[in-house]
């Protein structure tokens, strides 16, 4: 006989629990962070003398340098704490000025009222925003088990420097992500195909530059938004193209639904992906190659450009 469990999203708070059993959450394993591997080093680093100001949590990447300076809060993210991260980066920074440095912050609510802010900085500034979920669930017993679930929300598009990190465990320096770490990683097919589909937009569309930096897709960005992101498929790419802000995270925008209606023409289905970048760029479709530069695909994409 299958038993079923009852679940729901509540807070951190509601389960009767608090922000340092999140930390311990977070110390126990770093990666459930969703940013990779990396060491815990540091715990409630004071940054300044009888008056507060203590990072929550620092962390450290050893094979590439790399320094998280972790802020955690329960609830919506208020202006406090997104700046306070910051600082505690900066200072960090100062410390190790030949490392690189990300300021992470963590709450459960990315959505209010600086959801705008905290998806834009990260265009600007090595800043990763991390939503924390809570899920509570009653065994037929009556007893309530809690865990949680992270996910990136915004993060910057070039985590890796151009000209290589040093990694200074080995004394070696890992590879860029350019356009021959992508021939090495991919294939000359796909790449290939992404340069096309830059130089059809770049004379078609509108002005764009190329960018490798990212760890899963090539993307044609206009100024430090990348508006065509293009993940690799077989016979193309997947793409996420972006909206006019109508939408919500359950019911897609009006737009998206007359362009589903026309994109049905032509042999192809749109997703509604609100998650995706925040949603940023919530429409998302396989691209085949056959198929990029189809009139209504042209047009498509023109609409997008403008709205990027």
């Amino acid at each position: 006989m299958t038993t079923y469990l009852d679940n729901k999203l509540v807070s951190v708070k509601e389960t009767g629990r608090n922000e340092d059993w999140v930390h311990k959450w977070i110390v126990e394993k770093p990666e459930r962070l969703g940013i990779g591997p990396f060491e815990i080093i540091a715990q409630e680093v004071h940054h300044y003398k009888n008056k507060g100001g203590r990072l929550d949590i620092l962390g450290y990447n050893r094979p590439t340098n790399t320094y998280y300076e972790i802020e955690v809060m329960l609830g919506e993210c208020d202006a406090d704490h997104g700046f306070r991260v910051l600082d505690y980066w900066a200072r960090e920074r100062t410390k190790n000025p030949n490392s690189l440095h990300f300021a992470v912050l963590v709450a459960e609510n990315l959505q209010g009222r600086y959801k705008t802010v905290l998806e834009t900085l990260p265009q600007f500034l090595p800043f990763i925003c991390i939503e924390l979920r809570t899920l509570q669930l009653t065994t037929a017993t009556g007893e309530n088990i809690v865990t949680c679930k992270s996910e990136v929300i915004a993060q910057p598009d070039d985590l890796v420097e151009q000209g290589g990190i040093v990694n200074i465990a080995e004394g070696k320096s890992i590879m860029p992500r350019d356009e021959d770490w992508w021939r090495q990683k991919e294939n000359d097919k796909f790449v290939d195909t992404t340069k096309e589909m830059y130089e059809y937009c770049d004379k078609n569309v509108g002005p764009s530059r190329i960018d490798y930096t990212a760890n899963s897709y090539i993307s044609l960005k206009k100024g430090k938004r990348a508006w065509l992101p293009m993940w690799p498929r077989s016979d193309g790419f997947y793409i996420y193209l972006p909206d006019n802000s109508t939408g919500t995270l359950d019911e897609p925008s009006e737009r998206f639904r007359e362009w589903s209606k026309k994109m049905e023409t032509i042999g192809i289905e749109l997703s509604w992906s609100y998650k995706y970048n925040a949603g940023a760029n919530p429409i998302g479709f396989n691209l085949p190659k056959t198929k990029m530069k189809d009139k209504l695909i042209l047009e498509f994409l023109k609409d997008s450009y403008e709205l990027a």
